[in-house]
């Protein structure tokens, strides 16, 4: 989940007229155009419009540890996931569930309960993001409890040869299997040394998935901001993930972990803060025009701490002016404290399911 403030300074906001696809297959809402999709193939920018409306199974996997921070990935949440969305999107730490050394050989016990998931999954018919999230060390972030650090030198290493291990063990899975090569790399990740390290994991997983779907975001967070520094090794099976929490003020009022926690009582959204809101995702779609990747919008989401009203017409909107882009999008988050569904009382939160579904 995005951890800085949001604001996007390097775009104009881009008119839409003229959004062209290579693929016809995929369909779409009266008024909506398909993306651009020029350097791909047509399979890809196809299943780039397929996935649709998502959810992000936020702080189960990508914990330290499964349960560490109170969620654990059950068959009853799968069951409530795969019959309202079409798409899953699996945060995972990978990092902390390999050795140490180089070679970053997973952890047999954590790989398995990740199939068990992975296919659960796949068996309900939806498609799955399968997303490297989280790696403290390698952005040189503090470590979180249960966390685990490495000798620094062998940081970007250990991200590839798990990419080679997880593309290997799923190789044989059905298409409507995604890989997600790192979500929200930055600090010192950002620029170039992201570029590199992309390039690297991708490598890895095209020596045994030459023609699975890979997502690659920007730099930053996934901000848009960073999309003119993102430099796409060359392969036409890509999508590239975008994250988009703007108004961030809205969205991250009371979350305490920020530097300086923002105050609560913002409400959302007047004609400004959509403005805040559609700039993002004016400019990724100039991006895409330009250089013919689809987007993917992976993130967005209101803390619980905004009034719950706001938090509606906040989702809402985001929706509709993803969709009306034709982007696919995954919200953040299931059950944590962006929720659609609430572990205490065992029911969806009907405002957010509502605006995000309805």
């Amino acid at each position: 989940m995005l951890k800085k403030n949001l604001i996007t300074t390097l775009f104009l906001a881009a008119s839409l007229t003229g959004v062209t696809a290579q693929s016809g297959s995929a369909s779409t809402l009266p008024g909506q155009t398909l993306q651009s999709c020029t350097a791909v193939t047509p399979e890809t920018c196809s299943l780039a419009h397929k996935l649709g409306r998502g959810i992000n199974m936020g702080n189960m996997l990508e914990a330290p540890r499964e349960g560490d921070w109170g969620l654990r990935l059950d068959a009853p949440s799968i069951d409530r996931v795969t019959g309202a969305f079409t798409t899953v999107r699996l945060p995972v730490r990978w990092s902390n569930h390999a050795s140490a050394s180089a070679d970053a050989t997973l952890d047999e016990v954590f790989a398995t309960r990740m199939d068990q998931v992975i296919d659960a999954l796949l068996a309900k018919g939806v498609y799955v993001i399968l997303d490297m999230h989280h790696n403290s060390q390698l952005f040189g972030d503090r470590l979180l409890p249960n966390e685990f650090g490495v000798d620094p030198a062998v940081m970007e290493t250990r991200v590839v040869n798990m990419w080679r291990q997880i593309a290997l063990r799923y190789k044989d899975r059905s298409p409507k299997l995604l890989f997600e090569l790192l979500n929200e790399p930055h600090g010192r990740m950002d620029g170039e040394p992201w570029n590199v390290l992309a390039a690297r994991s991708l490598a890895a997983v095209r020596a045994s998935n030459p023609a699975r779907t890979v997502l690659i975001g920007p730099s930053y967070w996934n901000n848009v901001r960073d999309l003119p520094k993102l430099r796409l090794p060359p392969d036409r099976n890509l999508i590239v993930s975008i994250h988009n929490y703007d108004p961030f003020e809205f969205t991250h009022q009371g979350v305490t972990y920020l530097p300086k926690p923002f105050p609560t009582g913002t409400t959302c959204c007047n004609v400004k803060q959509q403005q805040t809101m559609t700039y993002s995702l004016d400019a990724a779609v100039k991006w895409s025009q330009a250089n013919g990747y689809p987007l993917h919008l992976g993130e967005f989401g209101a803390n619980q701490s905004a009034d719950m009203a706001s938090r509606e017409t906040y989702t809402r909107f985001m929706r509709d002016e993803a969709e009306r882009r034709s982007i696919g999008w995954t919200y953040w988050d299931f059950a944590a404290s962006y929720g659609v569904y609430s572990p205490k009382t065992g029911n969806w939160v009907e405002p957010i399911r509502r605006a995000l579904l309805d």
